[in-house]
């Protein structure tokens, strides 16, 4: 479950922040640069480590003020933007905003890389938080929390480690043997390292967990500093405990081909370019809830901070910074979220707290919260700029059928090959499984409302309680939406009703006020939304049903039975789908999961959170809520 991240307190000594809690600086107050150059990257040869390699893995102790980030983007750049780097780097206290540009004012030379760190910065929200600069060539995983538990749930090859935190003697917990040992489980033989450390304990304590250890001359008036390599893989680290049924499997290696080109297919598409995989997208003239003209990203956190708040909370905060979104913004950024009961507006107060983001993220407001950083999408525009309609294949799919080497799509007049095949199709999904439906997916029919915004009905902005409206867009403003159960399968789109444009226009008179009529209405939007049954999308691989029901049916009898081994799968089968209305706030960091799973790069969820979105998770659910026999 998340925990509330607590933010650093800050003194600064001759420009040079110093955390109170550990009185130690974040880098050296004379040349941190430089330090960070000496110690980091020419210890571990950089850039020909990453020149040299198809995909560099670097993992940090402590991000602090992003400096060895920033070090290495740079070097990265002036050496010919040569090769693919993903950084991951633990903080348990991240910084504000301001005082990352207030670190990042004394490195001039690292201005456009420090601009497009900040602007990329997320909420101060436990969890992962992934962003990716220079067309993805560049990634980071930000890992807000304790280190050690931040490590044990992730998955990762990491390269190489630069270990850097406050002082050994000031902050022992970032040098601990416990987080040691899940630096050994991410890394493999011939893994460097490099510290500015060069204490005793912490050259025992790399040394027992297969490290072999040099002591090399420090940086300035620093005597030593310790380097080194793993030479033999220690086997007793484990990562955090997950359900043996949630246990992923390396993805066969391959072309993949995504059924579905609305934004969760389009989304996953381009996160694989970005990694340089071979990909072939399949729309269809099929309904699709993308095709909703505008959306509001509005996140709907439950009571509480429960297992899904980390996706919520980072899906959310990728959204609001997402690139391919920039050109397809309202007029009018922020999103303001009303209570329209005493009870309501209690509620959305305790999560305002409960999240701490501050006021950069979330605002408290009378009867609400406020987040400034959300908006309204132009969808047509957000699509096109994600992956462009010119790159998608117009076809509807006829049949899927496995083979040895993985499917074959038959779309229209045409008849395709593919290693893996992912079912980002929306409500379409479940029928286009082979076999029995365990996603137990329901259709939600919702129905949006338009209007010219030069009439001044609505406000200028964007406002939602059990009814939303949005800023302008091209001049023109929604309101919505409904959100009712939907009898008529997944095959074709509902009717637009006068009922439901009434209901919405009423909603919208009650809670906030603003008077619109029949006629103002200048046109309706009606599409279906794919919902699974705990309101959480399902990304990753299929099961084979059959097999997995012989194998987990003790766990009908006895829900805490172990031992029971790891899921069985459809070859090269995968569903990105069920994001209901958030599929604009969600999908796009949802595909990079799925993308990196694909890919086998570090995965940017964790995996105790990874569980829930998990497609067997509906299934193993209703196993063990059967009647005992």
């Amino acid at each position: 479950m998340a925990s509330k991240i607590t933010p650093p307190t800050i003194e600064w000594q001759k420009g040079v922040p110093t955390a109170t809690r550990y009185g130690d600086a974040y880098y050296d107050r004379d040349n941190g640069l430089e330090e960070c150059q000496f110690v980091f990257l020419d210890a571990i040869e950089a850039p020909g480590c990453w020149q040299k390699s198809e995909h560099f893995v670097i993992g940090e102790t402590g991000f602090g003020t992003g400096l060895n980030f920033l070090a290495t983007y740079q070097r990265w750049a002036e050496a010919g933007r040569k090769g693919r780097i993903t950084f991951i780097s633990a903080e348990a206290h991240p910084l504000s905003a301001s005082d990352l540009a207030r670190a990042h004012s004394h490195f001039p030379e690292l201005g456009p890389y420090a601009e497009a760190l900040r602007g990329a910065w997320p909420p101060p929200s436990a969890g992962f938080h992934h962003r990716y600069f220079e067309d993805g060539k560049i990634q980071l995983i930000l890992l807000f929390g304790d280190a050690a538990a931040s490590f044990a749930d992730l998955s990762a090859n990491v390269d190489a480690w630069f270990f850097d935190g406050f002082s050994p003697l000031k902050n022992p917990e970032i040098w601990s043997d416990r987080l040691f040992r899940q630096v050994a489980r991410l890394s493999k033989p011939g893994t460097r390292f490099a510290t500015f450390a060069g204490a005793g304990a912490v050259c025992n304590s790399l040394a027992a967990h297969g490290f072999a250890v040099q002591k090399a001359k420090g940086y300035g008036t620093k005597c030593e500093r310790l380097v080194g390599v793993l030479e033999v893989k220690p086997v007793h680290a484990q990562m955090a405990q997950t359900p043996e049924w949630a246990t992923l499997q390396l993805a066969r290696k391959g072309t993949t081909t995504i059924i579905g080109a609305g934004i969760a297919g389009r989304s996953l598409a381009a996160a694989l370019v970005r990694r340089g995989a071979p990909v072939h997208l399949i729309s269809g003239d099929l309904p699709t809830a993308s095709t909703v003209p505008a959306a509001i990203l509005a996140p709907g956190f439950q009571a509480g901070l429960q297992p899904t708040t980390p996706f919520v909370a980072s899906a959310f905060a990728h959204a609001c910074w997402n690139p391919a979104y920039s050109s397809a913004w309202a007029n009018e950024r922020g999103v303001t979220i009303y209570g329209q009961t005493e009870a309501e507006a209690t509620r959305l107060a305790r999560t305002a707290a409960l999240l701490g983001w501050g006021k950069d993220w979330l605002e408290k407001i009378d009867a609400g919260i406020r987040y400034p950083k959300s908006g309204s999408l132009d969808t047509v525009t957000a699509l096109e700029a994600i992956y462009p309609t010119a790159l998608i294949t117009n076809a509807v799919t006829n049949s899927i059928c496995p083979t040895s080497e993985g499917w074959i799509i038959s779309a229209g007049n045409t008849t395709f090959e593919t290693n893996r095949l992912v079912l980002a199709s929306g409500a379409q999904t479940a029928n286009m499984l082979p076999g029995s439906d365990h996603l137990f997916l329901s259709c939600r029919a919702g129905q949006v409302e338009f209007l010219d915004a030069s009439t001044g009905l609505l406000p200028n902005k964007n406002g939602a309680s059990s009814v939303h409206f949005s800023a302008s867009i091209e001049g023109s403003q929604s309101i919505g939406s409904s959100f009712s159960v939907y009898e008529g399968g997944a095959m074709e789109d509902p009717a637009v009703t006068q009922q439901n444009t009434e209901e919405t226009l009423a909603a919208l008179r009650t809670e906030f006020g603003h008077t619109v009529s029949l006629q103002d209405i200048t046109s309706s939007w009606a599409g279906i939304r794919s919902m699974p049954p705990d309101y959480v999308p399902y990304i990753g691989p299929v099961p084979n049903w059959a097999a997995a029901a012989e194998q987990y049916a003790p766990l009908a009898k006895d829900r805490k039975i172990t031992g029971l081994g790891p899921m069985p799968y459809q070859r090269g089968l995968y569903v990105l789908s069920a994001f209901a209305s958030k599929g604009y706030q969600q999908a796009p960091y949802a595909a990079e999961y799925l993308a990196a799973h694909l890919c086998g790069d570090p995965l940017p969820i964790a995996g105790t959170v990874a569980r829930y979105l998990h497609p067997a998770r509906s299934f193993i659910r209703n196993l063990i809520r059967q009647p005992r026999r």
